[in-house]
């Protein structure tokens, strides 16, 4: 009997080695909750997502029932550049965009598209200024209701602060930011050695006013197979240990799908603009502009302190990329009445998307906008 399950196990491990590198799409589950999209400009869109008929849905191993009450405030979601938008919907089970909307949640999602050499001067101004303000105004037509509520992922998370802090008549209640880091240089090691070379890159600019600004875009924009293996070399030592548990794991055809989907998330990135990326060097890692709490986005002037909308922090005790301190300060710039910060378990990824996502930063974020949100 050992031997004949052994044998089924061997057979299982070869069939998926097979089909993970003919069919690997059979293990690739994400953008699965339905959506209509409800307004384009350009490469971005606005998507309204609907939960299928459904007394409860998966989350993680177990399931989770679907709260007869809806909330009135609609919740937009809004993404990092560099990666899909469907980060907010893996798989079924580990779904934030399920999830929220099982809790009663009323959902958007902003998709900021592929960029690609043809949009490499999408600067800040682009994302900030009209590309955000336009999905409030159509979620607000839509939805029928007066204010939105919006949480951010990493740049997700800055571009709503910026909107905020320099569109003091925005119609939102509240804000929540997941692991985007105001004060680039507290990112641990990284953020050190970057606040050490702004200093001789800040006299230079003083001294003969140099700029980032006349050079091209295109010096700037970065690829996205590039932005990958600078994503996965953050963690190498992770990268390996991934592969080794794979191979250790490879006949659990469970095992197998979370991770060739989660690998998809990091293996499937997209452009990020070179106007943006050029912006975000001399503004936010030599200059630090965020964590002075002011900053300049196109011909508007932004100010942390103006924000007045509650605001929810949250950062991962174990991310390599932002640093809790990173994401905290936050809390010192915002005029916000109302405002929290959480420490939650998970590295970069994993705060937002990881197996203690549900029952950390999912339900806690839930639980504080249920009050936001009538």
């Amino acid at each position: 009997m050992a031997t004949s399950s052994r044998l089924k196990t061997s057979l299982r491990a070869v069939g998926h080695i097979v089909e993970r590198r003919r069919h690997p799409q059979r293990f690739i589950q994400i953008d699965k909750c339905p959506w209509d999209e409800i307004y384009r400009d350009g490469i971005m869109a606005v998507r309204h997502y609907s939960l299928p008929p459904m007394a409860e849905i998966p989350v993680n191993d177990e399931t989770m029932p679907v709260e007869r009450h809806k909330y009135r405030t609609p919740l937009i979601l809004v993404p990092a550049l560099g990666i899909h938008c469907w980060t907010y919907d893996l798989m079924p089970n580990r779904s934030m965009v399920r999830y929220l909307m099982a809790r009663g949640y009323d959902i958007y999602l902003v998709d900021w598209g592929k960029p690609s050499q043809a949009e490499r001067s999408l600067d800040l101004d682009t994302y900030v200024n009209r590309w955000l303000p336009e999905a409030v105004e159509m979620v607000k037509a839509h939805s029928g209701q007066e204010q939105v509520n919006l949480m951010g992922y990493c740049m997700g998370g800055l571009l709503c602060l910026m909107y905020l802090g320099g569109h003091l008549d925005a119609p939102v209640r509240s804000l929540i930011t997941i692991a985007s880091p105001v004060n680039f240089h507290k990112s641990g090691p990284f953020g050190k050695a970057l606040g050490l070379a702004s200093i001789p890159a800040m006299q230079l600019h003083d001294w003969f006013k140099l700029r980032l600004e006349p050079l091209d875009d295109k010096l700037f924009h970065i690829p996205a197979g590039l932005l990958t293996f600078g994503f996965k070399m953050t963690n190498p030592p992770g990268v390996v240990q991934a592969y080794l548990d794979l191979v250790k794991n490879i006949a659990d055809r469970e095992y197998v799908t979370e991770y060739m989907t989660m690998g998809q998330w990091f293996n499937d990135m997209v452009d990020y603009p070179g106007a943006v990326v050029r912006e975000v060097i001399e503004k936010m890692i030599l200059a630090n502009s965020l964590a002075k709490g002011k900053i300049r986005i196109g011909g508007r002037g932004v100010d942390f302190s103006a924000i007045r909308q509650d605001l929810l922090a949250f950062a991962g005790t174990t991310d390599n990329i932002v640093s809790l301190r990173a994401a905290k300060e936050v809390l010192r710039l915002v005029g916000s009445q109302e405002k929290r910060f959480e420490e939650v378990p998970g590295g970069h990824a994993g705060v937002f998307s990881g197996s203690k996502a549900p029952s950390q930063a999912w339900r806690i974020s839930a639980d504080w906008l249920a009050t936001r949100s009538d």
